[in-house]
């Protein structure tokens, strides 16, 4: 570079010197212009190097960090989504579980009713059976007291329709005891 402005000198003077270029102020600025250009890129392109290098490194370490950040996020949402996962997997198992658990005993509970009912039923029948025969006893023995007397107070009367019934109702009775004594 530093030849490069060398020449730009020498061009310069040259030009100067030969008259082609009238030296006046417009000239003058352009010069030093030009001069101002050539000495800060010779000079300061380093240090502005240097700040665009470590802006780029900055940036870059900022984008790096970034990335890692990313990717830890990543590996933590994949690791919850596989607990969320393992977490309703077990609890539609602990579900399925319980509903058969629940079904089982339910079972057990209603075999276990119907036989009580089923005994109860049972003992309140043969109640009832032994009530129906105590009632069926009394109201037998009733009747038959009940005929007996009436039976007993016809043949101890004394009048002719009395009589002639007394006579029929032997009658059909001995008839009926033949029927079955051949029977």
């Amino acid at each position: 570079m530093n030849q490069g402005l060398n020449y730009l000198y020498v061009l310069l003077g040259t030009i100067t010197v030969s008259g082609v270029l009238v030296m006046d102020e417009e000239v003058l600025v352009l010069l030093c212009w030009v001069l101002f250009v050539g000495l800060a890129y010779t000079y300061g392109s380093h240090s502005i190097n240097a700040m665009f290098e470590e802006k780029r490194e900055k940036s870059y370490n900022e984008l790096v960090t970034s990335y890692d950040f990313q990717e830890e996020a990543l590996k933590v949402l994949i690791n919850y989504h596989k607990l969320q996962v393992l977490v309703i997997t077990e609890i539609k198992a602990l579900c399925d579980f319980s509903k058969s658990e629940i079904s089982r005993i339910l079972e057990k509970r209603q075999s276990s009713f119907k036989h009580i009912i089923a005994s109860q039923i049972e003992q309140k029948l043969s109640i009832l059976a032994d009530k129906e025969s105590v009632v069926a006893a009394q109201v037998q023995e009733t009747i038959n007291s009940t005929v007996s007397s009436n039976v007993l107070g016809l043949f101890k009367t004394q009048d002719k329709q009395v009589g002639a019934l007394k006579e029929k109702i032997l009658a059909e009775s001995m008839k009926q005891f033949e029927t079955i004594a051949k029977g």
